[in-house]
């Protein structure tokens, strides 16, 4: 009977042979265009539908709250079917921007120096790729598995998740015991953490009324401009907004507080600006809550309204979903932290920290409204590269995560 050794190396072996396929999936991803807005994962769907079946991964079913919006579920299955492993990672990317900033095709998977060019490649195609991998390896190194393993590729994730996580979970449509989201789980540099903790996202504006008039008379009458009065506003933000939060080990940033993400004032020439705003990014810890963020940011207004008797201003959430989403968190005593840790020791020769997702991520959807502990980063890339020209990652960075991925569900699932 094989050893878990011997089961391990064969899994092993079995993606370094297909490192090579490995690279050219990535790339074919990269070449699928997915950006949100606007918003179509059709073709991702179809390409991962098409690699899955190369290697006899048949148990498929789509998910759709809109058919443009796809959300791709595969599982290997195991003799006992419990517990369940979900590796979840998102089909679309942000907007490729201004085409002059990119050094390569962005729709093109393009190697230099041993990294990997792309839109998406980091946020998070190669990811994508290596779950597939991943699973391959397990379906065919015969591996036994206890437990099933979910493969769960959502749309949307980029938008607010509407169509994708936040879809699923709220409809009951992915049923797991642990899942781990294949984002970026490097800041600077790639595989610095675990991450265990995912900041959650909190948006508003800061709406300003003053005098709407001719401009030709402001200094002849009263008037109040509400763009300066705004200007005065979000100078103060960040040197005097005091937020409320505990501190959290993994946090040791607390909170991020980004003012002025959107600027919006005046009508045109010749009008005196009788209305002027401006939006507020907030990143939140875990155990803050909305109403204890709307105090402390009504607090810091009324205080400016006080100096100031002729400011007028008001507080506005964003909608939902950009209104409040929670942080999240998973205990590392669990045992799929433990087994992505056993993973990454064999992989990089030690176990990666533990840490936190400075961003959202889809495990506000997975954990806090379907009730899965969900690992929220784990992944190839690093934000410092995500969401800008000439993304990339290093190239053996992905066979690494398909390893880590394999690894990480046999000493779950086996």
């Amino acid at each position: 009977m094989p050893t878990t050794n011997d089961i391990e190396q064969s899994v092993i072996c079995y993606l370094e042979s297909h490192k090579q396929a490995l690279l050219e999936f990535t790339c074919s991803l990269i070449a699928c265009p997915s950006m949100t807005p606007p918003g179509d994962e059709r073709a991702m769907v179809e390409r991962v539908i098409s690699e899955l079946s190369k290697f006899g991964l048949s148990d498929v079913k789509i998910e759709a709250l809109a058919p443009t919006r796809p959300n791709l579920i595969c599982r290997l299955h195991g003799e006992s079917g419990k517990p369940v492993l979900m590796y979840s990672g998102h089909l679309d990317t942000k907007p490729v921007g201004n085409l002059e900033d990119w050094k390569t095709d962005p729709f093109r998977g393009t190697i230099q120096e041993g990294n990997l060019y792309g839109l998406g490649v980091g946020d998070m195609k190669a990811s994508v790729a290596a779950m597939v991998y991943a699973a391959a390896a397990l379906q065919n190194s015969n591996a036994p598995l206890a437990g099933d393993l979910l493969l769960c590729f959502t749309a949307d994730e980029e938008g607010g998740s509407t169509y994708g996580a936040d879809y699923l979970a709220r409809h009951n449509l992915v049923c797991a015991d642990y899942a781990v989201l294949g984002e970026p789980c490097g800041v600077k540099r790639e595989w610095e953490n675990i991450c265990v903790v995912s900041r959650g996202i909190a948006c508003c504006r800061v709406k300003v009324y003053g005098t709407q008039m001719h401009s030709s008379i402001s200094d002849q009458v009263p008037s109040i401009n509400a763009s300066e009065k705004m200007a005065k506003i979000l100078a103060r933000v960040r040197s005097e907004l005091e937020v409320r939060f505990d501190s959290h080990p993994f946090c040791a940033g607390g909170v991020t507080i980004n003012p002025g993400v959107c600027v919006n004032g005046g009508v045109t020439w010749g009008v005196y600006p009788g209305y002027a705003e401006f939006g507020i990014d907030i990143r939140v810890v875990p155990g803050m809550t909305r109403q204890g963020l709307e105090e402390d940011l009504l607090a810091f207004l009324n205080k400016l309204e006080r100096e100031d008797p002729d400011l007028n201003a008001e507080l506005a959430f964003e909608p939902s979903p950009r209104d409040w989403l929670d942080a999240t968190e998973i205990s590392p005593s669990l045992p799929v932290v433990q087994a992505m840790q056993q993973a990454t020791k064999k992989v990089f020769g030690q176990s990666l920290p533990l840490g936190a997702f400075p961003a959202v991520t889809d495990a506000a959807r997975f954990q806090k409204i379907g009730g899965i502990p969900t690992i929220p980063a784990l992944g190839s890339g690093c934000l410092t590269r995500a969401h800008s020209p000439n993304e990339f990652i290093a190239v053996d960075s992905i066979l690494k995560a398909a390893k880590v991925y394999a690894l990480g569900a046999l000493a779950l699932l086996n």
